[in-house]
């Protein structure tokens, strides 16, 4: 897993976003919450419900929208 900061819509990844289908978030863990610091598995594949393909975790794209308030 590698650790990663969430700086609103900046440091835009697949793990992260709200159309990664991944409904129990079995692929992202907050390692430091409190300082927006979390932990994403970067081999992790799920579909993205807005291109409709499989997309990596580690992915970026401009249709990103943070799915952790």
């Amino acid at each position: 897993m590698a650790a990663f900061k969430l700086d609103g819509n900046k440091n835009a990844r697949c793990a992260f976003c709200k159309y990664w289908y991944d409904p129990t978030d079995q692929y992202i863990k907050p390692q430091d919450p409190k300082h927006n610091l979390w932990k994403f598995e970067q081999t992790a594949k799920c579909l993205c419900l807005k291109c409709n393909l499989q997309k990596g975790a580690g992915m970026r794209c401009d249709k990103f929208e943070n799915k952790i308030p």
